[in-house]
């Protein structure tokens, strides 16, 4: 039955709902009080709010606001009010609604962000890293927002709520800016209409936190008690203690191949590294790490050194595991990339020069380059010998070799 017409109320509602049960026919009913809003009711007693309005083309247009007891009439009837003042200055509800439905959402861009742009681009702990941002923190706060009703205030807020965490609060920034920049790119978003560049970054306090002796001891016997006890593996184990001895960045350690390995000048060549200089790095190799290398299981079928359970892969990465070491340890405040701030440190106490320790962590600062980017290995690798003694020292009595 359509176009009954009434002053919409709860009674009037009930009143129609049983109407349409008893006829068992869908009846609209429109508002005497606000011309052009409505409710349908079916026979099975399903209510939904709705308005009536004409287009841009002059053809009439239904649209429905929402569902009778999910929102109430008064809500109903407020968003109608919106609407249909909308509808009277050129826009379509309608229109805008199914436009909408094909709209992307920050979910959808994150997806082809990380499919187009990340894959064969980026490194895997990288594409790890936005996962673990983008699942942590993004997508469950903005993750059904459509592109087109994301605001820098709704990019604030949520920079706002990791202030706690800086660090963790720019990298979320970061990431955002960069997926809202392709999606311009793609035009997913009109060109300047990246919501998230006005938002500024907090500060953060470079941390640098070194090992004391009795702290690189401690640790060195949490590694060989949870390596005894199977809590970690060889890999897991070999990979922490080479970080320790070599001063090498994680990725760099858990992307080695054993054809990275130079056994006779005593290299590991990096083909993919963190410098502002393309090409290939070679880390000094001292004793000590060969030694933990040649204790490190190998499987054919694996080209990886630092291997996990994944075939033909590295190790993912080493942060769950760190995690449980340095607990035991009691060395909750150390970073895994704090190792290397360590080597640096026994660096310096061993007698090598800061231009010496540079090449040694591979460095490739332009401030730096000029001082030592034509030192030739010897002088490297007896600085990376002197410091891999005295290191080995301090981890003992428990042998690495």
């Amino acid at each position: 039955m359509e176009g009954v017409m009434s002053k919409l109320a709860k009674a009037t509602i009930d009143k129609t709902r049983e109407a349409a049960r008893i006829q068992g026919q869908e009846i609209v009913a429109w508002d005497t009080t606000m011309p052009g809003f409505g409710i349908r009711v079916k026979p099975s007693g399903t209510v939904s709010f709705m308005i009536q309005y004409r287009n841009e083309y002059n053809k009439s247009r239904r649209h429905t606001i929402g569902r009778f007891g999910i929102m109430t009439l008064e809500e109903a009837r407020t968003e109608a009010r919106t609407l249909l003042s909308a509808s009277s200055r050129g826009r379509d509800p309608r229109a805008d609604r199914l436009r909408k439905r094909n709209e992307n959402s920050v979910a959808d861009l994150a997806a082809r962000y990380m499919q187009e742009h990340c894959e064969g681009r980026c490194k895997p702990s990288t594409i790890e890293a936005h996962n673990w941002l983008l699942n942590k923190f993004i997508l469950p706060k903005m993750g059904r927002f459509l592109l087109s009703e994301l605001t820098s205030a709704d990019i604030g807020h949520l920079h706002q709520s990791l202030i706690g965490t800086p660090y963790n609060a720019n990298r979320v920034l970061g990431l955002l800016k960069a997926m809202l920049g392709h999606a311009e790119l793609w035009g997913l978003l009109e060109k300047g209409g990246n919501p998230a560049v006005s938002i500024r970054p907090f500060r953060e306090k470079k941390r640098q936190r070194f090992l004391s002796r009795e702290e690189l001891a401690r640790l060195a016997k949490a590694i060989d008690d949870s390596e005894n006890e199977r809590l970690i593996s060889p890999h897991v184990a070999g990979a922490i203690r080479l970080l320790i001895v070599t001063g090498a960045r994680s990725g760099e350690i858990i992307n080695m191949c054993w054809s990275d390995i130079d056994w006779d000048r005593r290299l590991l060549i990096l083909r993919e590294h963190k410098t502002d200089v393309s090409g290939i790095k070679a880390l000094p190799l001292n004793a000590i790490a060969l030694d933990i290398l040649k204790e490190i299981p190998r499987d054919p079928e694996n080209p990886y050194v630092i291997t996990g359970l994944r075939k033909n892969a590295p190790l993912v990465n080493l942060q769950k595991p760190w995690r449980r070491i340095r607990k035991r340890a009691g060395l909750d405040d150390v970073r895994i990339h704090d190792l290397r701030h360590s080597f640096a440190s026994f660096g310096v106490t061993t007698g090598a020069s800061l231009p010496v320790i540079g090449g040694l962590l591979g460095h490739r600062s332009m401030s730096a380059t000029s001082t030592y980017a034509h030192l030739s290995q010897d002088p490297l690798r007896d600085a990376s010998d002197k410091v891999g003694v005295l290191v080995g020292d301090i981890m003992r009595p428990k042998a690495v070799l």
